[in-house]
């Protein structure tokens, strides 16, 4: 037995471990580590982390093509090139398609971002989804991405023991290509995977050996990583909500196949651009108006790495972005809840309950109006609005056995933004949640009480509309 053998059979196999850069392939054909040591990138056969003596696995053992390790350190040596590699990197993937300009913005800082996934300042990882009918190009697309991407693996089927293994082993990028992904991910029991994998430090747990009894049984696999989706069919809306949507325009043309060897040039410069910013701290991005709640989440760290790659980048990163929250606002609008929250605008401006700084809002009247124009057999039942209401976290009391929601000028505001609707003009407020009433001199509060009550309808407790 060599050596080597040897050696290996004393080490733990690994490829992911604190101040691994990458892994690397020298001139032999031997699998390198490229990590930190004393600050500095270097190449080594073996390392000795907190733990174990850990040695790299075999190329047979890795789904992906590694990176030359002499061509990684030459263009480490280089220094920095960030806006040479970004304008060569945008001339590789317009090879194999064609997207509109805004998208191959969100694609490009995508396949950066890869890179750093894991660095300290990022806590999220979005999802990049093509979405569109068949032959639009979405799986060319996708694996021209999938190549060049930090340990990319393109995947054609969900199997959960495959899909932990690259997550917890590799930390790669997954390339999920679909006809039909919500279902795929039911009917193979890992929809918690593909929710969780946007969020650094997720987990998945298993019960893996049930024979050694509680607490030993459960194995935790981190599930945590860049994701790639193609699919035929619309996600799951809460699946959706991680995504950045990419609709393939209809551009018919010739364009070449992607391959990985053609990436291999491009993955030495991304993993150099990667040992480079790894260990350094990225810059503090304020929060953008129109950019809010998760998707200001999923899309933070792409301003980050426009920073690092080119400071007039995140205007056009901002402009991308602004595009999706556009479309995710018309979704959101004709959603049940949009259409609840376009009913209570109605019931607002109607009254000229807006200029108070609190009001009310009797559900009774909301029940009506949204009920108003749907057929007799789409008709929702109080209980079950009562209930959705709540769902949206808007207060409610009851007042003489009838109950309101309670609503001030700040979340209003907040409900119309986050529903696509246009938000209100800023104009001078009034101390008290008082107003005239008209015709009568009279100053009284912004609760409808005075109003006429109308008899509610009813149904199941248990009826959901469509």
């Amino acid at each position: 037995m060599s050596d080597v053998e040897t050696y290996t059979e004393a080490a733990n196999l690994s490829a992911f471990f604190p101040g691994l850069i990458d892994l690397c392939v020298a001139d032999n054909g031997e699998v390198l580590f490229l990590h930190y040591q004393n600050g500095e990138a270097v190449l080594s056969e073996r390392v000795m982390t907190d733990i174990d003596l850990v040695v790299p696995p075999g190329r047979e053992y890795l789904p992906f093509l590694l990176p030359e390790a002499q061509e990684v350190m030459s263009a480490l040596n280089e220094g920095d090139c960030s806006q040479l590699l970004y304008e060569d990197f945008l001339a590789y993937l317009k090879r194999f398609s064609s997207l509109d300009d805004l998208q191959w913005i969100l694609v490009a800082h995508f396949i950066f971002l890869t890179y750093l996934h894991d660095h300290s300042d990022i806590s999220y990882c979005p999802y990049l989804l093509f979405y569109a009918v068949p032959e639009r190009g979405k799986s060319r697309t996708g694996k021209s991405v999938c190549y060049v991407a930090f340990r990319g693996v393109h995947l054609i089927e969900l199997r959960p023991p495959i899909l932990f293994r690259y997550s917890h082993n590799l930390h790669g990028t997954l390339f999920l290509d679909l006809l039909d992904i919500t279902q795929k991910a039911k009917k193979n029991d890992c929809e918690d995977i593909l929710l969780l994998r946007a969020e650094k430090g997720a987990t998945s747990p298993r019960v893996t050996n049930p024979e050694k009894g509680p607490f030993l049984d459960t194995t935790y696999y981190d599930i945590y990583g860049p994701t790639i989706i193609a699919s035929n069919e619309q996600l799951h809306k809460i699946l959706e909500t991680r995504c950045l949507p990419i609709v393939m325009p209809n551009h018919p043309g010739n364009y070449e196949n992607p391959k990985p060897e053609l990436a291999l040039d491009l993955k030495a410069r991304l993993t150099a651009w990667r040992a480079r910013y790894l260990s350094q701290p990225l810059p503090e991005i304020s929060p953008i108006n129109g950019i809010t709640g998760r998707l200001w989440d999923i899309t933070k760290p792409l301003f980050q790495i426009a920073q690092v790659i080119d400071p007039e980048l995140v205007h056009r990163v901002k402009d991308a972005v602004l595009a999706i929250a556009g479309e995710k606002n018309l979704s959101r609008l004709d959603s049940t809840e949009g259409r609840l929250v376009a009913v209570i605008r109605e019931l607002t401006e109607e009254k000229n309950l807006s200029i108070c700084t609190e009001w009310e809002i009797k559900v009774s009247e909301i029940h009506r109006q949204f009920n108003k124009e749907r057929p007799a057999e789409h008709q929702v039942s109080s209980p079950w609005l009562g209930k959705k209401l709540k769902s949206m976290s808007l207060r409610n009391r009851t007042v003489n056995g009838r109950s309101e929601i309670q609503l001030n000028r700040h979340e209003y505001t907040i409900l119309l933004e986050q529903y696509g609707a246009n938000p209100l003009p800023t104009n001078p407020l009034p101390e008290k949640s008082e107003l005239l009433q008209d015709g009568t001199g009279v100053v009284g509060s912004c609760r409808e009480s005075g109003h006429t009550r109308q008899p509610e309808l009813y149904g199941g407790d248990d009826e959901i509309p469509f």
